[in-house]
């Protein structure tokens, strides 16, 4: 079963949100943003977020070392929705 919810964060001093859906491979855990500024998106390497452990959030196909501000404060708001839904 799909797992959607909401994350929020801030980027350039303002608030913004995202939609994400979660879909579970043996392999990883993928991330979707769904609902996003068309805008911020163009800002990203891609909408996807994978995980293959509880505290490992990389956009896909992108080392950790070139993240962005805006890639860092995504990847933020989903581990710690994450995090709290798993306490």
């Amino acid at each position: 079963m799909a797992r959607i919810f909401n994350i929020y964060f801030t980027y350039e001093d303002d608030m913004h949100h995202a939609v994400v859906s979660v879909r579970k491979t043996p392999f990883l855990t993928e991330y979707s943003l769904i609902n996003f500024n068309e805008e911020l998106l163009q800002l990203l390497p891609g909408n996807k977020i994978v995980s293959r452990s509880p505290d490992e959030f990389i956009f896909q196909n992108v080392s950790g070392e070139n993240n962005s501000a805006l890639m860092d404060a995504i990847t933020r708001a989903v581990a710690e929705h994450m995090h709290a839904t798993q306490a």
